[in-house]
């Protein structure tokens, strides 16, 4: 009797202990959710846009990576300056940057890997028309009042006498009331939020040209493999281009 009543004991041990494993072996494979920011200032457009039909160039070049990529990512919307602050914290995992805007010492941050380049983007000096002329050379600024956007890098933000406003509209709504006389913008933002203000505006000196990537903290940074495989197949597709068209060929370029 003892030994009919043990052995049914011994393999319902030896069921969970295997089932145990197995779990355990199947969640190890099991990849994170990746969270991360592309909202800008909010009124990033045409690379973020606050539409689900039509989010804009970021969100849908990040959804078909990470598609070809088989990750999953959950976006969270914060504003610029908290994006920063929780990617250092890991709080989320990764965000869309051009190194060229970093600090020679934030480029070298240990804490995050970069992937391979998603597609060019130009900031410049903008004014208004009738004082472009004076904002032609990048010096010109140094120990001037500068606008920026609240949270923004700039590498070069010790030049010049930050004047920070909460996004790419309020810089060109700023320009045309004049209550500052230059500001540094994406050239497509600056294009589109002039045109639905009708203001002026004229380009200056490129302050730089730079190539979004893919920020992601190193933690994850073999990842990097399938990310950059994965913008490979896009750009060859002409999928990439295709996005970046859709949202760029109705804004009047200079």
């Amino acid at each position: 009797m003892k030994t009919n009543s043990i052995r049914p004991l011994r393999f319902s041990n030896s069921i969970f202990l295997i089932l145990l494993f197995l779990t355990q072996a199947v969640l190890a494979e099991q990849q994170p959710v990746l969270k991360y920011n592309v909202t800008g200032s909010g009124n990033y457009y045409p690379y973020y846009i606050d539409n689900k039909s039509n989010p804009g160039i970021l969100p849908e070049i990040i959804k078909q990576v990470m598609l070809l990529a088989d990750i999953q990512v959950q976006h969270v919307e914060l504003p610029a300056k908290r994006t920063v602050k929780y990617l250092h914290q890991g709080h989320i995992d990764f965000d869309v940057i051009s190194p060229e805007w970093l600090s020679q010492t934030e480029k070298q941050n240990p804490q995050f890997s970069y992937s391979n380049t998603l597609f060019a983007v130009e900031e410049y000096l903008v004014s208004l028309k009738s004082s472009v002329a004076q904002w032609q050379q990048l010096n010109s600024i140094r120990n001037q009042p500068v606008g920026t956007v609240l949270g923004y890098y700039y590498y070069d933000d010790n030049r010049f006498k930050r004047v920070d406003f909460h996004s790419e509209q309020q810089l060109i709504q700023a320009l045309k009331m004049q209550r500052i006389e230059v500001v540094i913008i994406d050239k497509l933002p600056a294009l589109y939020w002039a045109e639905q203000f009708d203001a002026d505006i004229s380009f200056g000196a490129l302050h730089s040209l730079g190539n979004l990537k893919i920020r992601l903290r190193s933690e994850h940074q073999s990842l990097l493999p399938k990310i950059n495989t994965a913008i490979k197949e896009l750009k060859n597709s002409g999928r990439l281009d295709a996005i970046i068209n859709k949202y760029t060929k109705s804004i009047p370029l200079q």
